[in-house]
């Protein structure tokens, strides 16, 4: 299978309504599996994010600020509308398209739709993954280089 059946092969599956596939030709197979979305409230999905090593989470999380209560409901309503972009594989995450280039995004751009986020290896194949939508980088939530499993948080956004 080269890159452009693999390419149509995914665009296929996003369209369906499949939540799970697993294509078998030759000896290839590719898995593919749609992340199940879940509705919660915007003090929530705000801190799920926060965890995963940021540097912005290390500096905000101190003891001192969580048990506040009355500073948190303000703090709330501008997280809700941040979102998460998960990897739709399994794969090695790169941000730039070689070692020696800049990396596509960095936290703060505003990126248009159809602009490349980043690259995740799998199985020796280069898959470039792009905004699905005008958005604003808040956070990278992944090391250059690090292997992600299906799913995993990648970028925490904003819509713009």
């Amino acid at each position: 299978m080269d890159i452009s059946e693999l390419y149509a092969l995914i665009d296929r599956f996003e369209k369906s309504g499949l939540s799970e596939l697993v294509f078998k030709q030759n000896s290839e197979e590719v898995c593919l599996k749609k992340a199940i979305a879940q509705s919660q409230p915007a003090g929530q999905a705000a801190q799920v994010p926060a965890s995963p090593g940021s540097s912005a989470s290390a500096a905000a999380g101190s003891p001192a600020d969580v048990p506040s209560t009355a500073s948190q409901a303000p703090a709330a309503a501008p997280d809700a509308g941040i979102e998460i972009i998960s990897a739709p594989l399994v794969g090695t995450f790169y941000r730039s398209p070689t070692p020696d280039t800049p990396p596509f995004v960095v936290q703060g751009d505003r990126v248009a739709k159809g602009r490349p986020l980043c690259i995740l290896e799998a199985m020796k194949l280069m898959n470039e993954f792009q905004a699905e939508f005008d958005l604003v980088i808040l956070d990278i939530l992944v090391e250059n280089g690090t292997l992600v499993d299906f799913g995993a948080p990648l970028f925490r956004v904003r819509r713009a």
